[in-house]
């Protein structure tokens, strides 16, 4: 029975009873050495009989020549993204890979850029869910997501660091926070938002949400107005948990405009711990996600991809998140009893 669709390098090694990756080394014409002549037999027996053909990218893949990795995010600006650049980038470059860096919102576009490279594996950090970017020929990990099927990943743990974050401000008195969230569809941030609900539930705390796209402005007017909301309903938030360091700065500015003090009037959370987090005044409590290490153990993984050494291709590895306690956090003011 068909359906319709062409076979994939995975039906072929499903087929051959061999990995997804020895495939690919047979079918780069980088499997000489690395595996065995009856092995090499097998796969492309297998994909005779499947009619399988490697894609245009694989097959023009260079022989001999620098080797590439395209890097791609979805943001230059933002600081985290950059010290995840910086750790993939120098794990290739010691490797011998070239890279390239495509900036791209889902995983979907990244397609178009590798279409137009002469690419040997794509490295993709924090992009919209979806698809896979492209033919599974060419070997893919994500960073910070969830993992399309067939694709490895390695995360960072950040539930029970912001379990940890609800934790350290209900044992400094806070029971009305606000959750200022990323406005962001990616299992990453629904992991955050599903993280600080449970634990203010478990505490009995009470939990008002804003969501503003990752902007010091735009979070700024999004905090401001939801702070202003919640003391005209008689719920003063005395804390904010913002998804992200930038989040937080445009929390300290809701707070400058509102007259509020941090922390003497309203505690401030993030979550990365780029420099920005100790250039504030009072430094930032916030949650510390080492992106250069990110972007290295991302990258050596995919490197084992390429090179046909990675025994779990499809392994989602967890990377420790860890909250650092700074001067944005304190007991929350004592309100008038009159």
């Amino acid at each position: 029975m068909t359906t319709g669709k062409p076979p994939t390098s995975h039906d072929v090694a499903r087929l051959a009873g061999v990995s997804q990756s020895t495939v690919s080394l047979v079918f780069r014409g980088a499997a000489r050495g690395r595996v065995a002549p009856g092995t090499q037999q097998a796969v492309l027996d297998a994909a005779r009989r499947l009619g399988f053909r490697p894609n245009a990218d694989a097959r023009r893949l260079r022989v001999g020549g620098p080797r590439m990795v395209l890097i791609a995010v979805p943001d230059i600006v933002n600081p985290f993204f950059a010290r995840v650049f910086t750790g993939a980038r120098g794990a290739a470059r010691e490797a011998g890979f070239q890279v390239v860096l495509s900036v791209q919102r889902d995983l979907a576009s990244v397609a178009a850029d590798v279409a137009g490279q002469r690419v040997d594996a794509v490295l993709a950090c924090s992009l919209d869910d979806g698809g896979r970017p492209l033919d599974d020929s060419v070997p893919a990990v994500v960073l910070d997501a969830e993992p399309p099927a067939g694709m490895g990943a390695v995360r960072f743990d950040i539930a029970p660091a912001l379990t940890e974050v609800v934790d350290h401000l209900h044992r400094l008195g806070h029971r009305d926070i606000l959750h200022l969230r990323a406005d962001v569809d990616t299992s990453t941030f629904r992991e955050r938002a599903a993280a600080v609900d449970a634990a203010c539930a478990a505490r009995g705390m009470r939990r008002a949400r804003a969501a503003a796209s990752v902007d010091r402005d735009a979070a700024r007017d999004t905090a401001r107005a939801a702070l202003a909301r919640e003391r005209a309903a008689g719920h003063p938030v005395t804390a904010v948990v913002c998804d992200d360091d930038i989040l937080a700065v445009g929390a300290y500015k809701a707070a400058q405009a509102e007259g509020l003090a941090i922390p003497g009037d309203l505690s401030v959370t993030g979550v990365d711990n780029v420099d920005l987090a100790q250039a504030l005044t009072p430094e930032l409590t916030t949650v510390d996600l080492p992106g250069e290490t990110l972007g290295e153990m991302g990258m050596r993984r995919l490197l084992a991809a390429v090179d046909g050494a990675d025994t779990q291709p499809t392994e989602v590895v967890r990377l420790p998140a860890r909250l650092l306690i700074r001067g944005s956090t304190a007991p929350p003011p004592r309100r008038s009893a009159g």
